[in-house]
């Protein structure tokens, strides 16, 4: 019952939405948490566990390399073997590069998930005017000795 409602994206259903259907509709009171535990399982369900989605990164990363043979790909781990960061640049953006105007925007979206970061977009405009993504990676942000790093 939980999975389906969560298939588009957008669909907001609340633990408190979980309580009130499983009542109407089952005739089952649950807690909040019991709700919330029934939310978390339906999300794995549907879209996996993250730390099992990031663990196939390296392997995404390269076959995306060998089968297109000039993309440029960086993927970075901490010394404790957790994923740092990771950067993606396909040929075929980099060869369209040379006829794009010289004006470059980054755009990022701040990660809310179970792990946190920004995914930044670089976008320009082509001869035509139509929007170019130059390259697409995921940035962390991090303090260290009271600087900010940002790794690309």
């Amino acid at each position: 019952m939980l999975v389906e409602k969560y298939v588009d994206l957008k669909t907001i259903y609340t633990p408190t939405d979980i309580q009130v259907d499983m009542l109407r509709i089952h005739g089952i009171s649950l807690t909040y948490m019991q709700a919330w535990r029934g939310k978390k399982k339906a999300f794995e369900t549907l879209r996996g566990d993250p730390a099992e989605s990031y663990g196939k990164n390296p392997t995404y990363l390269y076959i995306l390399e060998k089968t297109y043979p000039r993309t440029i790909v960086n993927y970075k781990k901490t010394d404790e073997n957790c994923f740092l960061y990771s950067f993606t640049a396909l040929d075929a953006s980099i060869r369209g590069w040379e006829y794009c105007r010289p004006i470059v925007v980054v755009d990022g979206t701040h990660l809310k998930s179970t792990y946190e970061g920004t995914m930044l977009i670089a976008s320009t405009l082509d001869p035509g005017g139509i929007v170019y993504t130059i390259t697409a990676t995921r940035l962390i942000c991090f303090i260290y000795n009271q600087y900010m790093l940002y790794l690309f």
